[in-house]
């Protein structure tokens, strides 16, 4: 066989440990271990939660503003002239109130009338609750009465019986008892007789006999002895008599007093047999009762639309009403009409006693300003913004704002929303409604055409329990977030239900569920990392590495985004 030069050996041998090494970084190029994931959490504090909308607008120099009321009416007073200068806040026009007065009265009678169906409502639950409450109290009540009921009717028959068997246990010794006196007297009797007998015989033959002794007038001791022996003799017979007629009395009479006790234990038997048939009918009929006002209360919950994400009739009634008394408020404030700014008086579209109508128009770079009452010569600057439609339904005139401009990056200010438009306007498939906004004082550098951003406060809850908002996951109406703990030195994540009050812009209101300190989870990513440090793939995560329902939980939660969960 021809030896393998060692050349050749080496080369093979290198080559195969270049693949081996090859193939193992290979695999582990493409099959990196999985990064090692840090729950990350927050802690639940006590704070000031706020909500606000934005929206991206420009700033406006009004010029002439168009002032009208809600709803048009006769004017009633006039306060200004043309040419007036006028006052922020000062009252220009009057309008007759009587109808919106009217229309107020009225729409605050349907609020109360709502409001006293969604108390009557709930009268009407509690009292339904408190009926089948009260009916399985009765239940309860009535099983135990009748539970001791039937250890008293087992009571009474058992002392029935006990009275007969004592009876025949005590009559049995009685008849022995009677039968030994007769005996007794029997004994007696014979033993008399003997003595008799025998004293009879010995003297009888010399003529002392009883007829004899009783003839005798004087004294004579055989026969006093005979008459002795005789008078005991009769006295035993009469002793047996006597005993013969007071057992067979006394057995009659124990036969009567068993026979009255069997009775009386019978009598008991068919007692406990009818009582409880009749505690078996109350029994029936108290559950009757459970059943009738569970079925009560199940109809006042139908009725009421009670377990449903929907609201009740009288609730959907009772917010129609607040929200037409809400306007009708509204429309009457709207019945003085102020100046918003400072200006001059151009122009007064009707007379004391005219109609006065709601439309008007502001001025912009491209349409003049009109309404009842025009003011100009304003010096204040807006600003105008667009708002969807689900941003829009938050904004409401008096509300506070707060301004950015991109032109003044170290530039802030405040103010107010003046208005909200009540036409929307679309664009390319998206409505949006325009606001108008007061910005408070002179905002130094701040011209008109700039670009602003108007942030409104919608909703404030200060000194509440608050946590991320991005912890907060909600779906179908219900909001959890997953608690963290520590056992056994691991971190442990626990879905946990909460009632989410505000919801902030970073925060939430926890009205219910968590307290301040409590530690609950963040959104997280779960990545893997090759050996050169680089991520080659990802898994969206929920809330980190958990495991069991926590980490099904976290999964749900929102995949690891960032964004609220409220699918």
């Amino acid at each position: 066989m021809r030896k393998v030069p060692t050349r050749v050996l080496v080369i093979n041998s290198t080559l195969v440990l270049a693949i081996v090494g090859g193939g193992f970084w290979g695999y582990s190029t493409l099959h990196p271990k999985a990064a090692a994931v840090t729950l990350q959490t927050t802690t639940v504090s006590r704070g000031d939660v706020s909500a606000t909308v934005s929206a991206s607008g420009k700033v406006i120099s009004p010029g002439d503003i168009g002032l009208a009321p809600l709803v048009g009416g006769t004017l009633k007073t006039l306060n200004v002239k043309v040419g007036q200068h006028v006052s922020a806040g000062q009252t220009l026009a009057l309008l007759d109130t009587s109808a919106l007065k009217i229309a107020q009265a009225q729409s605050l009678t349907s609020l109360i009338a709502a409001k006293a169906a969604v108390a009557s409502a709930s009268t009407q639950l509690q009292s339904a609750q408190t009926a089948l409450d009260t009916a399985n109290q009765n239940l309860a009540s009535q099983q135990v009465t009748l539970a001791q009921n039937a250890v008293n009717y087992q009571s009474s028959v058992d002392a029935a019986k006990k009275s007969v068997d004592d009876t025949i246990a005590n009559q049995a010794f009685s008849v022995k008892t009677y039968q030994q006196s007769v005996d007794t007297a029997k004994n007696s009797l014979a033993a008399a007789q003997l003595s008799y007998d025998n004293y009879l015989g010995l003297y009888g033959p010399s003529g002392i006999t009883v007829p004899w002794c009783s003839t005798i007038q004087t004294i004579n001791a055989n026969c006093t002895q005979l008459m002795s022996y005789y008078q005991a003799l009769n006295n035993a017979k009469i002793a047996v008599d006597t005993a013969t007629q007071n057992q067979t009395a006394s057995l009659l009479k124990d036969q009567q007093s068993l026979a009255a006790l069997q009775i009386a234990y019978g009598t008991a038997i068919t007692n406990q047999r009818n009582n409880l048939a009749k505690d078996g009918d109350s029994l029936t009929s108290f559950k009757n009762a459970v059943t009738t006002a569970q079925a009560a209360l199940d109809n006042v919950k139908l009725s009421q639309n009670i377990g449903s994400t929907e609201p009740t009739t009288a609730q959907l009634q009772l917010q129609i009403a607040q929200a037409n008394y809400d306007q009708a408020i509204k429309n009457l404030s709207s019945a003085t009409i102020k100046a918003p700014v400072s200006g001059d008086v151009a122009s007064i579209s009707t007379a004391v006693g005219g109609n006065v109508g709601t439309a008007f128009t502001q001025a912009t770079n491209t349409t003049t300003a009109s309404g009842f009452i025009v003011l100009t010569n304003t010096t204040a600057l807006r600003i105008t913004a667009s708002f969807s439609e689900a941003d829009a339904a938050k904004v409401a005139a008096g509300q506070d704002a707060s301004f950015t401009f991109d032109a003044l990056s170290s530039v802030t200010a405040t103010g107010k929303v003046l208005q909200v438009d009540i036409l929307p306007t679309s664009s390319g498939g998206v409505t949006s409604y325009g606001a108008t906004f007061s910005v408070d004082g002179k905002v130094e550098g701040l011209k008109v055409g700039m670009t602003a951003t108007a942030t409104v406060i919608t909703g404030t809850a200060p000194g509440v329990i608050q946590v991320s908002a991005q912890a907060v996951t909600t779906r179908g109406g219900s909001s959890f977030v997953n608690v963290v703990t520590t056992k056994a030195g691991k971190q442990v994540s626990t879905p946990t239900p909460v009632i989410v009050g505000l919801k902030g812009d970073s925060t939430d209101e926890i009205q219910s569920g968590l307290k301040v300190g409590d530690k609950v989870a963040l959104p997280t990513v779960k990545a893997t990392t090759s050996t050169n440090g680089f991520a080659v793939g990802g898994i969206p995560g929920g809330v980190g590495a958990l495991t069991g329902a926590a980490g099904a939980a976290g999964a749900r939660g929102g995949g690891g985004g960032f964004a609220r969960g409220n699918g």
